[in-house]
């Protein structure tokens, strides 16, 4: 018999809530932290609004979210070169080491598994 959406989706939740416990317990991260740095990750520079379209959030949630990390010294802020209100962020190499820590520590292949 074939699983229904929700029971997969159930199975799916509970793994995010997993890696959200990990996150919180053992590396004093936030999933939407966690998330902008993987988005970070691949080096590029980001607006903040782009961020928070990405990540289909608040423009103030993401204001909290990238001012976490930037505290965090894991993200870098720049102001935009034409307009000054622009905030354009970039990871850093503390933020590069711990975005390689996220995925090595934590086993994400139950989850990988339900999304195939």
């Amino acid at each position: 018999m074939k699983e229904s959406a929700l029971l997969k989706m159930k199975k799916t939740l509970s793994h995010i809530y997993a890696f959200e416990e990990y996150l919180y317990h053992e590396q004093k991260m936030l999933l939407n932290e966690a998330i902008v740095l993987a988005m970070l990750g691949d080096g590029r520079t980001r607006r903040s609004t782009d961020l928070a379209r990405e990540l289909h959030t608040t423009p103030s949630m993401m204001s909290r979210t990238l001012r976490s990390l930037e505290d965090a010294e894991l993200i870098l802020r720049a102001f935009g070169k034409e307009d000054k209100r622009e905030m354009n962020f970039t990871i850093t190499p503390a933020g590069q080491k711990k975005l390689a820590t996220l995925t090595a520590e934590f086993d994400f292949s139950k989850f990988v598994a339900l999304l195939k």
